[in-house]
């Protein structure tokens, strides 16, 4: 049987209170101001790890490779994935019109849907390509307001 808190009979209510969030507080707080652990240190365990393996690592690397010599399938797929780190895209074989303003961009675009539509191109592929023209047209835009701008800036002088 669970027995429940009962305040003793002799406190008040809220002295009962106070003596029950005394109780909860468990160890010694940190003083104010503590910073707590410095940043970068390290458990005990980690550190003996770390040492061991510092050691071993020369012995450990080599017996790896050995055994990728001798068909070990695992150990060669390690070495691998440390010698040649996975790429996170591939190049694109996909020739671009040439965009050198905004209306070019639709050609490009038509260029890219055709490329999906043929298999020529991922959907995520297509994705990244759209991304890369909406960034140049921005450019364009931002160019062409430039320009713009100096113009009406330079009609403006020239007004008495």
């Amino acid at each position: 049987m669970i027995e429940r808190f009962r305040p003793p009979e002799d406190l008040e209510p809220s002295e009962a209170s106070e003596n029950q969030t005394e109780k909860k507080i468990r160890g010694r707080p940190f003083p104010p101001g503590n910073p707590g652990r410095p940043v970068g240190a390290k458990n005990k365990t980690t550190r003996l790890l770390e040492q061991l393996m510092a050691d071993e690592a020369p012995n450990l690397i080599r017996k790896v490779i050995d055994r990728a010599k001798g068909g070990n399938a695992k150990c060669l797929a390690l070495c691998v994935d440390r010698l040649l780190p996975r790429r996170n895209g591939r190049p694109v074989d996909f020739t671009l019109p040439a965009v050198t303003n905004t209306h070019d961009v639709v050609a490009a675009m038509a260029a890219i849907t055709t490329g999906v539509n043929e298999g020529s191109l991922t959907a995520e592929e297509a994705g990244q390509l759209v991304n890369f023209l909406s960034g140049y047209v921005k450019i364009f835009e931002t160019h062409e307001f430039a320009a713009r701008l100096e113009t009406l800036e330079a009609r403006m002088r020239k007004r008495p």
